[in-house]
């Protein structure tokens, strides 16, 4: 059996292989500072500078390993989705899934490409 670290890491390191360290590197602090929802929400929005892909896929990365872990519904593929079903569970999922979103992109980012 796996323990949880195992999990994530061999999680992170193929979406890791196409994203810049730089980008995945301020989800963390987006997450803390204004919440998993808000933070889904800004990396799926238009706009930004050339690192804005880079966000909205490490996001998706997340969003797959959330499903994964069963936190959130296994069908979700895309940011909208998963803000929408995140939302309709309750806080101690909500908590849940940004404890774990925090530990994955730990490994996300330091599997990332350097900048």
């Amino acid at each position: 059996m796996k323990n949880l670290d195992q999990i994530r890491a061999a999680a992170a390191l193929e979406p890791a292989k196409t994203l810049k360290r730089g980008a995945v590197s301020k989800l963390p602090s987006l997450i803390l500072n204004n919440g998993l929802l808000t933070a889904a929400a800004f990396a799926d929005a238009e706009g930004g500078g050339e690192n804005r892909g880079h966000l909205k896929n490490a996001m998706i990365a997340t969003t797959k390993h959330l499903a994964e872990r069963g936190i959130v519904h296994a069908g979700i593929k895309d940011i909208p989705s998963f803000i929408r079903d995140l939302s309709s569970k309750d806080s101690l999922t909500l908590q849940r899934a940004t404890s774990e979103a925090l530990a994955y992109l730990a490994y996300l980012k330091r599997f990332a490409n350097p900048d």
